[in-house]
């Protein structure tokens, strides 16, 4: 069969096209900026830019949704960074309709363009491609195991915890792989967050004996955790105090995990499981005989864990030289705030009204602050963003990749003295 002859251009439209040449070729930057920018600009030239020696023509031309796939592929090899950022960010942005797609060069092409970027040597590249793919609800074999799969596996935490936490496309069976291979500090967190965790993937974490990322995958509610495996977690508690406070908070718990609980965990979690209305008439019982045993025992728990109690302890552990991180850490995990707060108090020079400001402020920059004056670790600040200060794991700052602050040293003092005036100020006008 014949096949129908190509469409021959209009005189004006031929010379519209020798226009667009000649403006492409010229030194002109402002003209060869619009000329990247138009989506009614030729392939052809969009093609013939995307190789221009200057970097922001080749960024406009990144970002045009008109230029031709084979363009994008030569851009994702592109020396600047902010260029193959730039395509990350546009060619992701078409992989949900990939699936759909008829034209097998273009869809063979597209999944290539992904796979170069998700195999990029700058970490930025790949982090931004992440972000942009992570929530795709939909994408052909190929992209899952040549993209989304790669990404997921990244040792960067930047890089795979957005896929690890968010991308519906990830079989359990990869998930206990990467599990299984130690992955970066942080990847199970990412995992336990997930807006759904089978069983496998939960026994997978637990294995693992990472305590933060257990705590994340007790606190979530849509992780599905068996009755076996929950029983044994809470036979290994005692000496864990950072799991005492999610295993006690952790929905659906039976009446045998929360008078086992009770054995162990501090006064104020035994009050708290005495409020819940999901133990049963039985239970309930056990645990307020439990919390009277306690208060004969020692009275001053009547006043729970008050700013007296916690001050006092706090100053008589920082004089003899026991008020270390690890203490503070598994006092945030349990919930004991005067205590964790007076701890920052002694350990920084800082005043009350400072400490409390940053150490409640909803800006994640001022809560990381306040752990760097102490000179305790990030991993610590990430515990008491979310822990203490409340805010969305999703907004919290997370360590640099040696598990580092993600500000310098002078943004971090800038903050502390920020807050330090502004204290200051408020306690002179009263």
């Amino acid at each position: 069969m014949a096949t129908e002859p190509k469409r021959r251009m209009s005189d004006r439209e031929k010379a519209l096209y020798e226009k667009a040449k000649n403006v492409a070729a010229s030194t002109n930057l402002a003209e060869r900026q619009r000329l990247a920018e138009d989506h009614l600009t030729p392939p052809e030239i969009l093609f013939f830019l995307a190789e221009d020696d200057n970097s922001e023509i080749r960024e406009a031309v990144a970002a045009n949704t008109a230029t031709p796939r084979h363009a994008d592929q030569f851009l994702a090899q592109d020396e600047s960074d902010d260029v193959r950022s730039i395509v990350a960010r546009k060619v992701a942005a078409i992989a949900p309709n990939l699936s759909s797609e008829r034209r097998d060069s273009i869809r063979k092409l597209t999944v290539e363009v992904l796979e170069t970027l998700a195999q990029d040597q700058v970490d930025r590249v790949r982090a931004v491609l992440a972000d942009a793919i992570k929530d795709l609800p939909d994408a052909p074999p190929e992209l899952v195991s040549r993209v989304i799969a790669v990404l997921a596996r990244d040792t960067v935490l930047s890089v795979s915890g957005p896929i690890l936490e968010h991308s519906p496309l990830l079989a359990d069976e990869l998930l206990v792989e990467i599990i299984r291979n130690e992955p970066v500090a942080g990847a199970l967190s990412a995992i336990s967050r997930r807006q759904t965790v089978s069983e496998r993937v939960s026994d997978a974490v637990i294995s693992a004996k990472d305590d933060a990322a257990i705590a994340d995958l007790l606190g979530n509610r849509s992780a599905q955790i068996r009755e076996e495996t929950l029983d044994e977690l809470i036979e290994g508690a005692p000496d864990r105090p950072v799991l005492h406070r999610p295993l006690v908070t952790r929905p659906k718990l039976l009446g045998r995990h929360a008078l086992s609980l009770a054995k162990f965990v501090g006064y104020a979690l035994v009050a708290e499981l005495s409020k819940r209305a999901d133990l049963g008439a039985e239970t309930s019982a056990h645990l307020a005989a439990e919390i009277e045993k306690r208060l004969a025992e020692n009275p001053a728990l009547a006043e729970g864990d008050g700013i007296v109690t916690g001050r006092e302890r706090a100053r008589q552990m920082y004089d003899n030289g026991t008020l270390t991180e690890e203490v503070v850490r598994d006092a945030v995990s349990e919930g004991k705030r005067p205590f964790v707060l007076a701890s920052f108090e002694l350990i920084t020079g800082l005043s009350e009204d400072a400490v409390h400001s940053l150490a409640s402020s909803i800006n994640p920059k001022a809560v990381i602050a306040l752990v760097w004056k102490a000179g305790y670790s990030m991993e610590f600040a990430v515990q008491l963003q979310i822990r203490l200060a409340n805010i969305p794991p999703e907004k919290a700052l997370k360590p640099t990749e040696d598990g580092g602050f993600p500000l310098s040293d002078d943004q971090l003092s800038w903050q502390i003295e920020l807050v330090s005036e502004e204290a200051e100020e408020t306690e002179e006008d009263t």
